[in-house]
Formats: structure tokens, sequence, C-alpha cells
């Protein structure tokens, strides 16, 4: 039988669920209205993203927000991750394209997005900013899982990403020559490989058929920053 102290408890704790509802509410209205009030997509989906894990902690024992909240702070997410994309902001590309899989709303367009941070890295100043996508850039055409596979043109992006500063070009670089057996080229950029830039990612065949006198010159141009490939520089091994 159920008692008065047991009903008036039940109902507490009703009145207790409903109260939290509405202050759950209450609390992603605000964050709503300051979200879609930053005039930059970007900014305002990090900033998103950190009031929600404040409002709905993902490793707290009992869960703080009902799944409909969660679910709103998702698709608040998403349209603000989109926006981003769509203004071609920068980080937004690079966090999309170097992700292991992108979000499953946006897996659709990845071919379309794909072709604009290409042309986006292609119109880019070459200036420090413009490092990350050019770098992104030359990985999704490397890769070519959302593109059709140009090596030729990665490595162009590369060698722009490492003019404007980035520090591990160097080794994709050289990973990328690598790859099409042209060991001199690989050298040139694995001897660039130094400071910040992960020397493991930059592997060299110790066996390669290069002569001292070639790897000597190989050298020599590595200072050069205007040398982007052995191959194509007239006579090299007999300079």
């Amino acid at each position: 039988m159920v008692t008065d102290k047991v009903i008036k408890m039940l109902m507490l704790l009703s009145v207790m669920l409903l109260s939290a509802c509405d202050n759950q509410k209450t609390e992603f209205d605000a964050i709503r209205t300051k979200a879609l009030q930053n005039p930059d997509p970007w900014q305002a989906w990090q900033q998103l993203n950190a009031e929600a894990e404040k409002a709905c902690p993902e490793k707290q024992l009992l869960p703080s927000c009902s799944e409909k909240r969660k679910t709103d702070y998702r698709n608040l997410s998403v349209s603000l991750y989109r926006k981003a994309l769509d203004q071609h902001s920068y980080a937004a590309l690079t966090d999309l394209f170097m992700r292991d899989e992108p979000p499953a709303e946006l897996k659709s367009r990845m071919p379309a997005f794909a072709a604009e941070l290409i042309t986006v890295a292609d119109h880019s100043s070459g200036d420090r900013a413009s490092a990350e996508i050019l770098a992104t850039a030359a990985h999704v055409l490397e890769r070519g899982k959302w593109v059709q596979r140009d090596s030729v043109r990665a490595a162009a992006f590369f060698a722009r990403a490492w003019l404007a500063d980035d520090t591990q070009a160097p080794a994709s670089l050289s990973r990328l020559y690598s790859e099409q057996h042209d060991e001199a080229s690989a050298l040139l950029w694995r001897l660039r490989c130094t400071g910040d830039c992960d020397s493991s990612q930059a592997p060299y065949d110790d066996s390669a058929s290069l002569s001292p006198r070639q790897i000597l010159r190989i050298q020599s141009l590595a200072h050069d920053r205007s040398i982007i490939t052995v191959n194509g520089q007239a006579s090299w091994e007999a300079k």
C-alpha cells in the first residue's frame, strides 16, 4: 500500500524534475542566443562545445541532461560547424579533414567540401596563417579519399606549407618522394626535417643508390629554399 509519505516524495521528485528541465531549457536558450549572436561561427562552435560539456558532462555518473537537450546541443553544434565550413573558415576546414571520420551529418557533402578546401588553399596568400590549410589540402590530395589522388599537387601544397613555416611539411614531403622512389628528393626533404619536425615520419633508405657526390650535392641544395625537388635541376649531379 502506498503511504502518504511515499506519495509526497513522488510529488516532490516530480516537481524537482520539472524544475531541472526548466533550468536546462533556460540555460540552453541562453547559450544558443549567445552562440547565434557571435559573428564568427567557428568561434561560436568552440564556445558552444565548452558550454555543452559543462551543462551535460559525459562522464558524470548520473545524467544531468535529458536526451532531448543533448539532441538540441548536437543540432546546434552541427549547424554552427556547417556554417563555418560554408564560410570557408580555415580552422573548420582543417578540423574537418584532419579527423579520422567526418560527422555523420556531413558525410554526403565531403567531396564538395574537399573541392572547396583545395580551392581555398590554392588561393591562400601563403603566409603563416595559411600553413595549416595548405598542409591539410596536401594531405587530402595525397590520400585521395574524397578527391582524386594527385601526388604532384600534394607535393606542391606541402612545399607551400613549408614556406609558410609548417614544421611537419618536410617529413611529409620526404615520405611522399620516398613512396615515388625519388630517393634524391626524399633525402632533400629529410635533411630539412629539423627542429620540431618529426624525423620518424621522414624515412630515408640508407641503401638508396646515391653516390657520395650526389649526397653532397643534395646537402648543398637543401639550404636553398627555392629548390622543391632535385629532379629537374639541370645536370645537378655534375655541379
